[in-house]
């Protein structure tokens, strides 16, 4: 199972655009950083959920983390389809992680069966 990392970005700025970022995520065994961008991922429906929730929320509330967790996964499986034909191979690598990831945090969520 690979680690997601999400951070805060602070004040760093897309590489795309320039804009200030959202938020970045590196998965832990590839290194590999994924950038939320307010103005980048406008069309993407996942990456707007998460962006609402932190316009309106600074931090992940403690009643919300199922939630944003979620929001996370779904980002982050999207994100690789919205990256240049360029990064084609690294994309197909991002997608695998992401999917391992958000498969292994569906099982931990769930109940264990008695």
């Amino acid at each position: 199972m690979s680690a997601v990392q999400v951070t805060v970005a602070g004040n760093r700025r897309c590489p795309r655009c320039a804009a200030k970022l959202c938020l970045t995520a590196t998965i832990d065994q590839t290194g590999r950083a994924v950038a939320l961008c307010p103005t980048c991922d406008a069309g993407n429906a996942d990456a707007q959920r998460l962006l609402e929730y932190f316009t309106t929320n600074q931090t992940v509330l403690p009643q919300d983390r199922a939630l944003v967790s979620e929001m996370l996964g779904r980002w982050l499986g999207s994100a690789t389809r919205h990256e240049p034909a360029a990064t084609l191979t690294e994309r197909v690598t991002l997608a695998d992680e992401a999917e391992a990831w958000w498969a292994a945090r569906q099982r931990q969520q769930q109940p264990a069966s008695a």
